[in-house]
């Protein structure tokens, strides 16, 4: 027998008693004798106070499981309204994403995606999405982030793609200077920066912002794609003025992204 249900019985146990005590007190007293009930009435007034707190304690250990009962029930139903509420915030997070992506890039968005992995080898600096051809991407979308250019869909499965960031060795983004004149090509130059080859005459210096140029047709213009950090010397008789640029998205830091209409 467990120690729970030992507890319970003698509580029960105790409960009649108290019950059977405070009966007989009030039905045997008047009909005894004067001197005798004199004498006992102390013991009658004992056990019928002794049954009334047994009763009394009895009645406030069924309240308190009932109160901890109802407090379990408040407490699960607050977990739940918590979970609601970092869902709805969640939800109203990835929404503002998708407006600032649709006002400041142009084309609509075709779908958000997790980034559910990236690639392990370290050859290439490509990550990859939790939605595939079943919710609608194909080869050849654009990626991006609230903050700028993420790169391109190269591989597509039903519940899967691959995305060649702009990082990746083999990624070429037609690019111009989003405060001048100044076209050229962003190549990966990994693991962290972009080497940009513009025309030598382009006026440029840290700090200013680089933009896709719809070169080829893969991306839409005006997509951010990163800041310059340093302009390298070039010979006067150069044909290619070399900038290092740091791309305006954190890629490792990615959690989800917006896949673009294709061109």
């Amino acid at each position: 027998m467990s120690d729970t249900l030992a507890r319970r019985i003698l509580l029960v146990g105790l409960l009649v008693l108290g019950v059977l005590l405070a009966t007989l007190t009030r039905q045997s007293a008047p009909t005894l004798p004067g001197e005798f009930a004199a004498r006992t009435a102390p013991l009658f007034g004992l056990s019928f106070r002794l049954g009334q707190n047994l009763r009394a304690g009895l009645a406030a250990f069924f309240d308190r499981r009932d109160l901890r009962a109802e407090l379990r029930r408040t407490q699960a139903e607050l977990m739940q309204l918590k979970q609601e509420n970092q869902r709805l915030v969640l939800e109203n997070r990835r929404l503002q994403a998708t407006l600032r992506v649709q006002a400041g890039q142009g084309l609509g968005v075709a779908a958000v995606a997790p980034v559910v992995d990236e690639d392990p080898s370290g050859l290439y600096q490509r990550i990859f999405l939790g939605a595939g051809s079943a919710q609608g991407l194909r080869v050849g979308m654009p990626v991006t982030a609230p903050t700028g250019l993420v790169g391109i869909i190269t591989e597509v499965t039903p519940n899967q793609a691959v995305v060649r960031t702009i990082l990746d060795p083999e990624s070429r983004v037609g690019v111009r200077l989003a405060n001048g004149p100044g076209r050229g090509i962003a190549y990966g130059a990994p693991p962290r920066m972009l080497r940009v080859e513009i025309a030598p005459e382009a006026e440029v210096k840290p700090g200013d912002k680089v933009v896709t140029g719809a070169l080829q047709g893969l991306y839409p213009a005006g997509i951010t794609v990163g800041t310059v950090v340093q302009v390298l010397p070039h010979s006067p008789g150069a044909l290619k003025k070399v900038l290092l640029v740091q791309p305006a998205v954190q890629l490792s830091l990615l959690e989800e992204v917006q896949v673009l209409k294709p061109l």
